[in-house]
C-alpha cells in the first residue's frame, strides 16, 4: 500500500504525475487530501491516466475541498470522507471542472443534476447519498481497506469498480471475474483461513 499527502502549495499537474507514476503496480494508492483548493481545474487529458491506473486509487478527504485537488479525489476508485468534509463542486464563476463532471456522471443522473443545476456545496452525507463518495468514516477510524488481499481479488475488484457495462456485457464481466477468482484459489484459502481463525495466505 502506498500513501501520499496532497500539498495544496505545490503544482497540481506535477503532483498528479508523481501519483500516476506510483500506480503502475497492483495495490492500493491512498491519497490524503487536507482542507484547501481554489486553484485552476485540471484538464481531462491530465486526469485520464489516473482513472486508468493499475492500482486501486483511494481518496481520503478531511475538510472542505475544491479543485484541482477535488478533481483528483473524485476521480479516485474509492472516495472516503471524514465527517467535516465538504465538496465545493463549482469552480468560482463557472461550471464544475471536467473531473468533477466525470465523477458526477459516474455516480448517476441525480448527482449530475445536483452538480450542474445547484450551486451549493456537497456535505459528506449528501455526497454518499448521491453516490459521489463511497462512505463517511469517523475521524478516529482507519479506512476500511482489507489487508492482506490477493492480486487476483484486487484486480477483479478494480475492474468491477470501473465497469460501466450493463445488461449482457455486465453479466459477462461478472462471470469472467468470478472465474478469475476461482482459478486463483482465493475462495478456498479465504474459507479455510476463516474456519482456522487465521489471516489468509494468498
Amino acid at each position: 500500500m502506498h500513501r501520499f499527502e496532497w500539498d495544496h502549495g505545490e503544482g497540481a499537474p506535477a503532483q498528479l504525475n508523481t501519483l500516476i507514476a506510483e500506480t503502475r503496480e497492483i495495490g492500493y494508492m491512498v491519497v490524503t487530501f487536507p482542507e484547501g483548493g481554489d486553484g485552476g481545474p485540471l484538464a481531462w487529458s491530465t486526469l485520464e491516466p489516473w482513472v486508468r491506473s493499475r492500482a486501486v486509487t483511494v481518496a481520503e478527504v478531511s475538510g472542505e475541498l475544491a479543485s484541482p485537488a477535488l478533481d483528483v479525489a473524485l476521480c479516485s476508485d474509492l472516495v472516503y470522507l471524514r465527517p467535516r468534509a465538504k465538496l465545493r463542486l463549482a469552480v468560482t464563476g463557472g461550471p464544475p471542472s471536467d473531473g468533477v463532471i466525470w465523477a458526477l456522471g459516474r455516480a448517476g443522473r441525480a448527482a449530475l443534476a445536483r452538480g450542474l443545476l445547484e450551486v451549493d456545496d456537497l456535505t459528506a452525507a449528501d455526497a454518499v447519498a448521491l453516490g459521489v463518495a463511497t462512505a463517511v468514516v469517523a475521524a478516529d477510524e482507519a479506512l476500511p481497506l482489507p489487508e492482506p488481499i490477493s492480486v487476483a481479488s484486487l484486480t477483479a475488484a478494480r475492474d468491477l469498480l470501473r465497469a460501466s457495462a450493463r445488461g449482457s456485457a455486465g453479466l459477462a464481466l461478472e462471470l469472467a471475474s468470478f472465474r478469475l477468482l476461482f482459478a486463483a484459489g482465493d475462495p478456498e484459502e479465504g474459507a479455510r483461513a476463516f474456519l482456522e481463525k487465521r489471516d489468509p495466505k494468498f
